[in-house]
């Protein structure tokens, strides 16, 4: 199978490569993985979509592509729709001309925070900020246009690449003595190896012949604050010994965070996801998040 990786540079899109890459023995005899950047293949442009198509001839297209960041995406509103909604358009119009499915990422940023219980993928989505707009915008483009898809929503992803919370308050931790962090705001922190391994398995069901598509969820298997998660980074650090000490964490509300760092984008005070459906669909869950931490510190 012949697997378009749109994204390669991102986030997810190296923790998929470095998956492959230490899982060759086995994944390699299943797939060809042929990553792609902006620089090779402009997705916003449908004509350089459709000229990667016709030479490369995928069987299926990853799309790890999208403008991330939250608060840019406010002042960068045309930039984070282009990305987001065009670039997804392409995609998914030339893996509906050539009749291939399309594996999607997405964000529990679709929902506007409101409930009390974790999100189910049924439930309504009423994004409060530009980024979670557009990410919804392209999930309706692809359910509207494409009948084979799968529309993964995830949260809080962190990695030993790119920016991320995590690699953050490391790196803080060894700069201050003290620190202000958001606890009233409540996710599940995911390690992008998790999904990587996730979006593997997938890849292995849907070349096995499984074809369940739809949406659905995949996180970490810990709900928690940013406080909270600061907290256990440092310890996991500590424990490790890659810090000798941690810093004082103060616990500040979002509204007070926002007022101090002059702030433009909201965030759902809750994005909990439940993650149930993927488990008795295609028999993914997420591992024990202590482990994932202890690995996630391992490798920043």
């Amino acid at each position: 199978m012949k697997v378009w990786l749109v994204g390669a540079d991102g986030q997810l899109g190296q923790s998929l490569i470095a998956y492959f890459k230490q899982n060759s023995s086995l994944l390699s005899a299943r797939f060809e993985l042929q990553p792609t950047n902006k620089s090779d293949v402009d997705i916003c442009n449908s004509d350089s979509v459709s000229r990667y198509m016709a030479m490369f001839k995928p069987d299926i297209i990853v799309n790890a592509a999208a403008y991330t960041n939250v608060e840019q995406a406010e002042i960068d509103i045309e930039l984070c729709r282009e990305v987001n909604l065009v670039g997804t358009s392409n995609l998914t119009n030339t893996a509906s001309h050539h009749n291939i499915p399309l594996i999607h990422l997405s964000t529990d940023y679709v929902f506007d925070g409101e409930s009390i219980s974790p999100y189910l993928e049924t439930d309504d989505t009423q994004p409060v900020n530009t980024y979670g707009e557009t990410k919804l915008q392209s999930e309706k483009l692809i359910n509207e246009v494409l009948k084979q898809h799968l529309i993964i929503r995830t949260s809080w992803l962190v990695s030993q690449y790119g920016n991320n919370f995590a690699k953050t308050v490391l790196r803080l931790s060894k700069q201050h003595s003290q620190l202000t962090m958001i606890s009233d705001q409540q996710g599940c922190p995911t390690f992008a190896d998790d999904l990587s391994a996730t979006i593997f398995k997938l890849l292995m069901a849907i070349d096995a012949g499984q074809a369940d598509w739809g949406t659905f969820h995949y996180c970490g298997s810990a709900a928690m604050t940013w406080f909270e998660l600061t907290q256990q980074i440092w310890d996991e650090a500590l424990q490790q010994k890659k810090i000798s000490s941690k810093p004082e964490v103060v616990a500040i509300s979002s509204e007070a965070f926002a007022v101090q760092a002059n702030t433009k984008a909201l965030r759902p005070k809750y994005s909990v996801l439940d993650c149930q459906k993927i488990k008795e669909v295609w028999g993914i869950t997420a591992p024990d998040w202590t482990c994932s931490l202890k690995r996630l510190v391992e490798k920043l």
